[in-house]
Parts: structure tokens; C-alpha cells; sequence
């Protein structure tokens, strides 16, 4: 079930705390660290190890498959792209100046904008118009008026790439810094949306995951049993591998579907690769949640002065939000219909 982006956040605070947050867990995870020194002949080797750091050993290595490696390069390549891209795209708005003539030139045409606007809004609709009912000429970036726009526009001619600064700003009044910033977080959050990375979900040992019901009874003989992803993987591999009842061992790679068996219609196919047990695995599970999140994923950033989350609040809010995306932009879950009634 795919989150409902209606955020309890003000997404546009949140890009100089996730950089602060992306620029001290890349420190943590670039530090290189001499372990010891070899002396050999005159000369002194000395060797490093990248990222030591043994509680995020713990959490899958401070290697690039390590957790707190995946949190940062989310943060990096998806996060912050995104929401930088929406903050500059809401950053701006304008409100009509009273008895703006574009205004009413506008309406004449029963082109209506919201009290605020952004300024891309009012650039399409002005071009869209002109396009209508005006002659362009030299590649269509000189725009001839009639006397009805002369007075509109204060000029018989409109050069297309200056049309904003000489043109469209003597109409409009930029909206104060409160409104355009409310503006800019709601906008935000109705158009924010990005996919979980996944593959925090599946390494995180903290990770719940159920297993369809007709598969879990026939492995367990019981059904309800929810597993870690490895110990799920561990056992689901055992099955495909040793029980004969289901399966067949065609080859040490592959295996074939026994017929006429509680899971066989389960599958589209026949035969499958043992390399490709895991990907059936995550056809026939759903998550059901976490307990770890990112500052109890990296000891760093949960000793980190800065982000002490107990003694400094303002950072409680992206911490949360950067799990709630991980933990529901997916279809990973079980779905629920909305709307139900007795």
C-alpha cells in the first residue's frame, strides 16, 4: 500500500537539517583509520581499514552493503534531489495587484488563478493566450499585440524571454515570507513522493515480515509465524532445497514444482534456479514493520552532540520522516481497503 503523503512536517525546513545529518554520516563513514604499522626492511606499511566501527558492524558492516552506507546514499540521491527540487519549484508565489488589467484580461477569457499563484502558473496562461489570438514572429519569441493588449501589456511588441521582468511583474505583488512558506510546504507534501530503498527494509534485523498463508502451513504446518528477513530466507531456501514433497531436484541449480500440491498453483512456472529463491521469497511475503530507525541503526549519530534527539527536538521531526518514507513508500505492506462499512 503505496503512504498517503500527508506529511505532519514542514518538508521545507527539512533540507539544511538533512544536510547537516548526510554531511556528519559521510565523516563517520569516510574516516579512515591506521589499524597498525608493519616495519619491514627501512620502510613502514601502514594499514588502513575504511569505516571501523564495530556497532555498525553489527548492522551489516561499515562497508558500502552497511545500513547506515544505505541511509546516506538515500538521503543523497533521492531525498534531497527531491525535496530540493520541490522547494525551488514552490518557492515563489504572486498575488494580482488591485485592478490589475491582466487580471481582468484574464478573467475575461475565464482563465481564473488562485489568489496566490506561482509565476510558471501565470507565464503559461499569459503565452497560452497570446498564442491564441496574437501574431508571433522571429521563432515565435516576439509577440505583436492589438490594441487591446497594448494596454494591457503597456507596449506593441513583447520579446517571449523578457515577457516575466518587463511585463508580467508591473501586475502582481510577491506574497510575504509567511505565506509563501505555507505555501510552499503544502505544495510540497500533495506532490512529494518517492519509493522506500528497500534494501534497508530487507537488511535491517529489526525488519518483521509474514509469509502468505498457504506457504507458511505448508513449511511450518501453522500459520500467523512472522520472521526476520534472513531467518525467512534461511528457512524458505531450506524448503526449496530438501522437501521432496513440493519439490523436485532436477540438477544441483534446478528445481521443479511437484504437481498437485497445496502451493503449486502458487507458481506461474515450472522450474525455477536456486539463484532465484529469493526473489520468489519476496513475491509471497509482506512487511509489517521495524523497530530499529536510523539514529539506533548508527551508533555515530546516536552519540552525535548534534543530533541528540532527546535533548535537541529539532531534529526529531526528519529522523521520523525519513523512516515513515522508508517504512510506507512501498508495496511492501499488507494492503487494507479504505471506505468500509457493516
Amino acid at each position: 500500500m503505496l503512504f498517503q503523503t500527508m506529511y505532519p512536517y514542514k518538508l521545507n525546513n527539512f533540507i539544511p537539517e538533512l544536510q547537516e545529518i548526510l554531511s556528519e554520516s559521510q565523516k563517520h563513514l569516510g574516516n579512515m583509520n591506521c589499524i597498525y604499522c608493519l616495519h619491514v626492511h627501512s620502510f613502514k606499511i601502514l594499514f588502513f581499514v575504511l569505516d571501523q566501527c564495530q556497532i555498525c558492524d553489527a548492522n551489516g558492516g561499515a562497508a558500502q552493503e552497511s545500513i547506515t552506507h544505505m541511509y546516506t546514499d538515500f538521503i543523497k540521491n533521492k531525498l534531497l534531489p527531491e525535496l530540493t527540487l520541490l522547494a525551488t519549484k514552490y518557492a515563489t508565489w504572486w498575488t494580482f495587484k488591485p485592478d490589475s488589467l491582466l487580471k481582468s484580461y484574464l478573467d475575461d477569457r475565464e482563465i481564473y488563478l488562485d489568489k496566490y499563484f506561482r509565476p510558471h502558473e501565470l507565464l503559461k496562461h499569459v503565452l497560452n493566450v497570446l498564442k491564441k489570438e496574437t501574431q508571433f514572429s522571429n521563432n515565435n519569441v516576439i509577440v505583436l499585440m492589438d490594441e487591446e493588449q497594448q494596454r494591457v501589456f503597456d507596449s506593441w511588441f513583447i520579446f517571449v524571454p523578457d515577457i516575466i521582468l518587463t511585463h508580467l511583474l508591473t501586475h502582481v505583488t510577491t506574497a510575504s515570507s509567511e505565506i509563501a512558506d505555507s505555501l510552499q510546504n503544502k505544495h510540497m507534501i500533495a506532490d512529494f513522493y518517492i519509493d522506500s530503498p528497500t534494501d534497508i527494509i530487507y537488511k535491517d534485523p529489526s525488519s518483521v515480515f509474514w509469509l502468505t498463508p498457504v506457504a507458511d502451513f505448508a513449511i511450518n504446518e501453522s500459520t500467523g509465524n512472522v520472521y526476520s528477513w534472513k531467518k525467512l530466507l534461511f528457512i524458505f531456501s531450506d524448503f526449496c532445497l530438501n522437501n521432496k514433497h513440493f519439490f523436485t531436484r532436477h540438477s544441483e541449480t534446478i528445481i521443479g514444482i511437484n504437481d498437485n500440491t497445496s502451493i503449486t498453483n502458487l507458481f506461474d512456472f515450472r522450474y525455477f534456479h536456486i539463484s532465484q529463491i529469493e526473489t520468489i521469497l519476496k513475491q509471497i511475503t509482506k512487511f509489517l514493520g521495524r523497530k530499529n530507525n536510523m539514529i539506533k541503526n548508527c551508533h555515530f549519530l546516536k552519540h552525535n552532540q548534534s543530533f541528540k534527539v532527546a535533548s535537541n527536538n529539532k531534529y526529531t521531526n526528519v529522523f521520523n520522516f525519513i523512516d515513515d518514507v522508508i517504512n510506507s513508500n512501498n508495496d511492501l505492506t499488507p494492503h487494507i481497503l479504505s471506505g468500509l462499512s457493516i
